[in-house]
């Protein structure tokens, strides 16, 4: 068992000498350097040599900052999964009542009570970036479809939703073509049906945004979770 002051020291070293910030993965590189030092302590190993071989077996501090910096890209990728888990549950799983109800009530809210462009302004940046993150799920579908020899079973293992995505891209596509293409045809959509494309991407966006909350507050609870344990 190492003493409190030489946990104290693995800690100064690596967050003082080394700038890691990640509180999970320091705590995981404590434990490893702790059962390390521990060993080398037991076969007669100095505490500064044993803590410099560790040191050097992660690489020195730039091995260190590359673990963290792949612990981040790690947790934004875990994240960005856990969001579109929540968003197929709200079109494909056991939330999908919420999300025709709350359907209902943005189609009522834009028909008969006349806020569409009211509710159209006030998602108009909301559904710019519900866009993107839509176009950005397409391109790595596609991308990691080709790069696993267009292995189809491999690409739908990618966190998404294809109900959302189809339907928010289709809703879209349509309403970009009545705007620009259509009218040179005279074939645009009628306004209702104008209402009820406006009326889908809102609460697909809302239902974005849903999933956006629930995953931050997921993340904030397993580090409380996390930094109870750790307390206790």
């Amino acid at each position: 068992m190492l003493t409190p002051d030489q946990l104290t020291a693995i800690d100064r070293h690596l967050r003082k000498e080394n700038w890691l910030l990640n509180e999970e993965l320091i705590d995981e590189l404590t434990d490893h350097y702790a059962a390390g030092i521990t060993d080398r302590l037991a076969a007669g190993v100095p505490f500064d040599v044993a803590l410099r071989e560790i040191h050097t077996g992660f690489g020195g501090r730039k091995g260190l900052l590359k673990m963290e910096e792949d612990s981040h890209i790690q947790n934004a990728r875990r994240i960005n999964t856990m969001e579109w888990k929540l968003i197929h549950s709200f079109m494909q799983g056991s939330r999908w009542p919420l999300s025709v109800s709350l359907f209902i009530g943005v189609y009522m809210l834009n028909t008969f009570m006349g806020l569409e462009e009211t509710i159209k302004s006030g998602l108009g940046i909301g559904l710019l970036y519900a866009s993107f993150s839509v176009l950005f799920a397409l391109i790595r579908g596609v991308v990691f479809f080709y790069q696993n020899r267009r292995e189809v079973s491999h690409a739908v293992m990618l966190p998404g939703s294809p109900v959302y995505i189809i339907a928010y891209g289709l809703s879209m596509a349509l309403l970009l073509l009545n705007k620009y293409l259509f009218l040179n045809y005279d074939t645009m959509l009628s306004g209702q049906m104008v209402t009820l494309l406006e009326s889908i991407l809102e609460t697909l966006c809302l239902l974005y945004y849903v999933a956006i909350v629930l995953t931050i507050k997921n993340v904030f609870g397993k580090n409380r979770s996390h930094r109870l344990r750790k307390a206790a």
